[in-house]
């Protein structure tokens, strides 16, 4: 193992103890995963994804209703499929179970980062990445969903950890960046493998890299990754030949352009002004290790600049324009930030302490006083404003929820008034901080915002509705088959299968439901409105039942 030994630097012995990493990473993984209905973006159709395959049984190709939907390939879909066969209906809701699978890919990712941290950077400095990386804003909402996007972080990490380890374990290196290209290529696209294969190919400009050992990683990654990684696309290709053709035309490299080749350019700047709050408070650290170590001669910096650098670069190039897609560049940059955590200056550390103490104090605060302004009314003005974004919530203390709320508000109390205060604390103390403050929200305000976020009080608002227009759910209703999100929740709110029909087209029922924007309205000639409604504040999604008019 190579370990870390600045010249003229004085090393403080770290105080955080394991279970202090261990416990704060099991709190972090939880808030939000348990207790909601999917939310937008990803989860309405990962569930429809998953309770096809366990209403069909068919695993090999995932469906929505019904129709093909190859836009992910199936590897999180069968994690999340698996456990919601394993707990549902009998311990958890179907969606509850199913998003089980994201703290599992997110442990396993944490974990692969961390030993890559102890592996290049020495012992004690795992757990610094880990709580760098659980401090960092960008991966707070993305690692709490349901969406293929965890995995392939996990993917990222596994590759990560595979290049440092081939440093001193060659096979065992190949075998594991084998699985890394498998489950990238299972859970996101080509083109993430290309990007984790780009690293592989440059890396030899460094003399770490450059020799026997290395060789024998990518031979034995290329022997453990081609036939694992055919083995879903060729038995695609044998039972859907033309599906498969569509999804290697249309989405095994990513996104694509209107003239179906891979998009390249985007505008510059996106991802490089973003990454400042994303990878918040990681690049800060990282720039001062890179800072400290100009030269850039150790592996623990070469792996982590190459890795950053051709990923940055790739994402800068493409025309993906989510901050989703730069969760790997945290795991360079929380590795960088580690190697000189310890060194950090005194009045460096306190000021992030200090801004942690203030910004998170703040927001608890705020949390405390929004959940009692929610179901208490008190304060007013506050309480009228939560209901104006939520008004479909009904007022309810959860004794649990409050009570490990408290619990976690005085823990967290005690670990900020800590003395002999360094840059391990400090980052502990943020890590922390960000930690309570997810939780207290994911805990005190989740009913409140699952009123806001879920479908489900709208279709209720409509089948309620129903039978005062003499609707029942047996009768046919239509809506344009890009409707997608509509079909996808009243299915799973109401068991109403909508009819899709081209959009266009007449609609081959009496009733119809239609979905507009507020600004284009809901009249249609021809048809009269029996129902309107749509989530609190949404701009985009007005939706409106039809009845045919008789004359």
């Amino acid at each position: 193992m190579l370990t870390y030994s600045p010249q003229n630097a004085t090393v403080p012995v770290p105080t955080e103890k394991p279970w202090v990493l261990l416990l704060l990473c099991f709190i972090w993984l939880w808030p939000g995963i348990i207790g909601h209905d999917p939310w937008k973006p990803d989860e309405p159709y990962v569930m429809a994804v998953v309770e096809g395959m366990l209403r069909n049984g068919n695993w090999l190709l995932p469906t929505l209703q019904g129709v093909p939907y190859l836009e992910s390939p199936p590897l999180y879909y069968w994690v999340a499929a698996g456990f919601a066969k394993l707990f549902s209906p009998w311990l958890l809701p179907a969606h509850d179970a199913a998003r089980l699978a994201t703290p599992l890919f997110m442990a396993l990712g944490l974990t692969l980062a961390g030993m890559t941290g102890r592996d290049l950077i020495g012992r004690r400095y795992g757990r610094s990445v880990v709580m760098i990386l659980i401090g960092c804003l960008g991966l707070i909402v993305t690692g709490h969903q349901m969406t293929p996007m965890v995995a392939s972080f996990t993917g990222f990490a596994a590759a990560f950890y595979a290049l440092s380890l081939t440093l001193r374990s060659p096979g065992l290196a190949g075998a594991i960046l084998g699985a890394a290209s498998v489950t990238l290529f299972l859970s996101a696209s080509l083109l993430e493998v290309m990007l984790v294969w780009a690293v592989v190919i440059f890396l030899p400009a460094f003399s770490a890299w450059r020799n026997k050992r290395y060789a024998i990683t990518v031979f034995m990654a290329l022997l453990v990754a081609l036939p694992v990684a055919l083995i879903w696309p060729l038995e695609l290709a044998r039972s859907y030949p033309a599906l498969f053709r569509l999804w290697w035309e249309r989405h095994a490299l990513g996104p694509l352009d209107g003239f179906g080749k891979v998009s390249l350019f985007h505008g510059f700047g996106y991802y490089t002004f973003n990454t400042i709050w994303f990878a918040w408070p990681a690049w800060p650290l990282a720039a001062w290790t890179l800072f400290r170590n100009r030269k850039y001669e150790l592996p623990m910096l070469q792996l982590p600049l190459m890795f950053f650098g051709v990923v940055l670069i790739m994402l800068t190039l493409s025309e993906r324009k989510s901050m989703d897609y730069a969760m790997p560049l945290l795991l360079p940059l929380a590795l960088l930030a580690a190697v000189e955590l310890d060194n950090l200056r005194r009045g460096a550390a306190a000021f992030l302490n200090w801004f942690g103490l203030m910004t998170f104090g703040v927001f608890g605060l705020l949390i405390w006083a929004g959940w009692a302004a929610m179901n208490y009314g008190w304060p007013e003005r506050l309480a009228g404003r939560a209901q104006y974004f939520s008004p479909y919530y009904v007022p309810h203390v959860s004794v649990l929820a409050a009570v490990f709320a408290v619990l976690a508000t005085i823990t967290w109390i005690w670990a900020v008034t800590r003395s002999h205060l360094r840059g391990r604390q400090a980052i502990t103390n943020w890590a922390a901080g960000l930690t309570l403050c997810w939780g207290l929200a994911l805990s005190l305000w989740l009913p409140w915002l699952d009123a806001a976020k879920s479908y489900r009080p709208v279709v209720e608002s409509m089948v309620r509705s129903m039978p005062a227009a003499g609707l029942d759910k047996a009768q046919c209703i239509a809506t344009e088959s890009q409707n997608m999100v509509a079909r996808i929740s009243w299915h799973y709110y109401a068991g109403i299968d909508l009819l899709a029909y081209p959009a266009g087209e007449s609609s081959p029922c009496d009733y119809q439901l239609l979905v507009r924007s507020r600004n284009d309205g809901l009249a249609e000639p021809g048809w009269t409105l029996l129902w309107q409604g749509s989530r609190p504040r949404e701009k985009f999604e007005l939706f409106g039942l039809f009845r045919r008019s008789t004359h």
